[in-house]
């Protein structure tokens, strides 16, 4: 079970820092608040946690996802797709979630910045995917 748990932590901190990256770098050339999105924990305390912790946060997620994913790949493969699937139906409908619960407006550019969303989850867990498969 130990594997699983590092397994989990390293394969989860790099594909939500890649994640976090890419969407980063889309709020900088287009514009497009993908990553202030994905950072958004507003609506849960009134203030700002910082970006600090809102980075810990969001790769807190990341590692809890891939630690069940990885579990799912080593001891139920036949739960394995339909767990990435479900985690990638989620991560798409949170789009809309944390978009409506958001404290501050923000410019997503509609079904443009939901079609990215969607495709850079699909890449994060492509990633998570990827790494299983090469025995992290």
């Amino acid at each position: 079970m130990g594997k699983i748990i590092t397994s989990g932590l390293v394969t989860g901190v790099i594909s939500g820092m890649l994640l976090l990256l890419v969407c980063a770098y889309v709020e900088f050339a287009a514009e497009m608040e993908l990553a202030t999105l994905l950072l958004n924990v507003d609506f849960v305390y009134g203030g700002s946690f910082g970006i600090v912790l809102e980075v810990l946060l969001h790769l807190a997620v990341s590692v809890i996802l891939a630690t069940v994913l990885k579990w799912l790949y080593v001891y139920k493969k036949s739960l394995y797709m339909p767990g990435m699937v479900t985690v990638g139906a989620v991560t798409t409908l949170l789009y809309f979630i944390l978009s409506a619960l958001s404290v501050q407006d923000l410019e997503l550019y509609g079904y443009i910045g939901f079609t990215l969303w969607a495709i850079l989850h699909i890449g994060y867990l492509e990633a998570l995917h990827l790494m299983f498969r090469l025995g992290m």
